[in-house]
């Protein structure tokens, strides 16, 4: 089981935060999601700030569909990832690196196609199973990666590994912000210090320019520092350094409800008692129907979250609920409800249809 590593460490910001430090080390395994959604709750609900504003990453990998549900926490809190020089991103790891708000991958980067434990029924069953690679593409452009990353990991074997060179790791954003999680950071940090988003960049300008000159000779050619793959550091990439060196105003626009992700269906109990899950957005009004609903969002240093949910059917039926404040219009077609809940991230509710 992967190490999520979750330590205080008795130090405060400029703001008076509290400092944490988040590892994701070994191997990724099921229950590590739940984990880091647990940790990244309690980070956001005391309003703790990880240190370097970075999730670190030391992992050899493991399963990939979790390494997804991890990678799109991260990225739904607007966390930056990191691998330090001497740690490592191996095989599935490469799914949380990618879903950094900015990636800093100074150290080892290995990649390989998934392997299957599973046993094929037939051919066109492993022709199938190919075809789910359309996942991990689709996940790797919403992380905003280079088009050739899912290419470049399924062409090495699973026996195999290659390690990325500073060169692709630089095509695919690995030493940098996103373009959507930079204008995400510049809006923020602009309306805090009441500054032009020009003046934040030709901060950062100025910063990488001093960074490529401050390299020697010595650390060049002895060090074997490379100036074309040093950059400013995430903090520096989002533009949180400059909350610590100017007035922060009262402006509130960070903790804006935001929805990552939602999805809805229906489950339905068949003849033979088999519960069966469709993923629509049209649920058929029959018996032994389920209606679902689930939201993934972020909201910023909220304990609860209240929200009002409005059910509306094809034709007229009675809702039974234990709500007391349940509002029926429409002729009965209708229910609408206030609900207030904890701040998860994630919001699920539904519907038992019995026409």
């Amino acid at each position: 089981m992967a190490d999520v590593e979750y330590e205080k460490l008795n130090e405060k910001d400029y703001a008076g935060r509290e400092f944490v430090t988040v590892t994701l080390n070994e191997s990724i395994e099921e229950a590590d999601f739940l984990r880091l959604q647990e940790v990244l709750n309690e980070i956001n609900i005391n309003n703790y700030r990880l240190k370097e504003d970075s999730i670190y990453l030391n992992s050899e990998g493991g399963l990939i569909y979790t390494a997804k549900q991890m990678g799109n926490l991260i990225r739904k809190h607007h966390i930056a990832t990191k691998i330090n020089k001497e740690d490592k991103c191996i095989s599935a790891c490469i799914f949380l690196l990618a879903a950094g708000s900015c990636r800093m991958a100074l150290g080892d980067v290995g990649i390989h196609r998934g392997r299957v434990e599973s046993d094929f029924k037939d051919i066109d069953e492993i022709k199938k199973y190919a075809l789910t690679r359309n996942a991990d593409e689709n996940y790797l452009k919403k992380m905003e990666t280079s088009n050739t990353l899912i290419t470049d990991i399924t062409s090495v074997p699973n026996w195999s590994l290659r390690y990325l060179s500073d060169l692709t790791k630089l095509k695919n954003g690995f030493f940098n912000t996103t373009e959507t999680e930079s204008y995400y950071w510049q809006e923020i940090v602009s309306r805090k210090i009441a500054a032009p988003k020009e003046f934040l960049l030709n901060n950062l300008y100025d910063r990488d320019w001093e960074i490529y000159n401050q390299i020697t000779w010595y650390d060049k050619w002895i060090r074997k520092v490379d100036p074309a793959y040093s950059f400013p550091s995430c903090t520096e990439q989002m533009f949180l350094d400059q909350l610590e060196k100017y007035p922060n105003g009262t402006d509130k626009w960070d903790e804006k409800f935001e929805l990552y992700d939602s999805w809805q269906g229906y489950t339905h109990v068949d003849s033979d008692g088999e519960i069966n899950t469709f993923y629509t957005h049209e649920v058929p009004l029959i018996d032994g129907v389920m209606h679902y609903w689930t939201l993934d969002y972020y909201k910023k240093n909220a304990e609860e979250i209240t929200y009002r949910e409005v059910t509306t059917l094809s034709a007229p039926t009675e809702w039974e609920s234990e709500e007391e404040k349940l509002t029926i219009s429409l002729n009965g077609r209708r229910a609408e409800r206030i609900v207030t809940v904890s701040n998860t991230g994630r919001i699920m509710n539904g519907w038992g249809l019995d026409p």
